[in-house]
């Protein structure tokens, strides 16, 4: 199989399906032989990202992560896409590990608040708890020229609830929980967008999308940029065949 990508996922497993879900609909098909060629791995064993950011003595998740690199690059895909947000922790070791190109999605999520607000000048991110302290997203965010706003310890508890105790615990989404933290990012924070900083909150935003409040999906325009990649090398092929 030439031209494929791989996606390293498990982080959680809903949230990867999810990713995957976005993939197939979006890719614009006619036949089986349309949709895009990709490896899952869905590596859900790898110990819990942001308890180990937190607490160093917690298991470390970035030897497996950077194992999963090197073992699935010697397969020799276009590229990677890694859907965690907290995993992206460990971003620089996962790259110095292959020769091949892993997608940067909280850079890619940061890039697209210009075509999503242009006016947009302060930012909220939501995330898990080691997301949000350990500041993954700050650098693109100032970078770009925008003000960060961090959620409070009370919206950051309610999103921790959403993620943990809704989705990876309970298997499902609480959309008044979800729309809540949104409304206080934007009415309470003053946030003109808000990032949704986790996989397991671009699912919330799959099933519960009936909200008024704006936006960046990190795992949305991720699936986007795949799909461009993807087609773009695909296209490549047909023209050197």
């Amino acid at each position: 199989m030439k031209n494929f990508f791989v996606i390293l996922g498990g982080m959680g497993s809903l949230a990867t399906e999810s990713f995957v879900r976005l993939i197939n609909q979006r890719t614009p098909t006619t036949s089986d032989q349309d949709y895009l060629d990709y490896l899952v791995v869905n590596h859900a064993t790898i110990p819990d990202r942001s308890t180990y950011i937190l607490d160093h003595s917690q298991p470390n998740p970035g030897p497996q992560l950077v194992a999963d690199v090197q073992q699935f690059s010697t397969l020799h895909p276009q590229f990677f896409v890694l859907t965690c947000n907290s995993a992206h922790y460990f971003y620089p070791e996962m790259a110095a590990a292959t020769d091949r190109p892993i997608l940067h999605m909280p850079q890619l999520a940061v890039e697209e608040i210009k075509t999503i607000n242009p006016s947009a000048k302060r930012i909220g991110i939501l995330g898990t708890p080691g997301t949000v302290k350990t500041g993954i997203y700050d650098h693109f965010i100032t970078e770009a020229g925008y003000e960060i706003v961090k959620p409070t310890p009370e919206i950051l508890a309610e999103t921790e609830a959403l993620i943990f105790e809704d989705i990876k615990q309970k298997g499902q989404v609480n959309p008044h929980r979800y729309h809540e933290v949104l409304r206080r990012m934007q009415e309470d924070l003053h946030c003109d967008t808000t990032i949704l900083g986790c996989t397991e909150l671009s699912l919330a935003q799959e099933q519960a999308p009936d909200h008024p409040y704006s936006i960046s999906d990190a795992q949305s325009i991720l699936a986007d940029k795949a799909i461009q990649l993807a087609l773009q090398g695909r296209q490549k092929e047909a023209s050197q065949s």
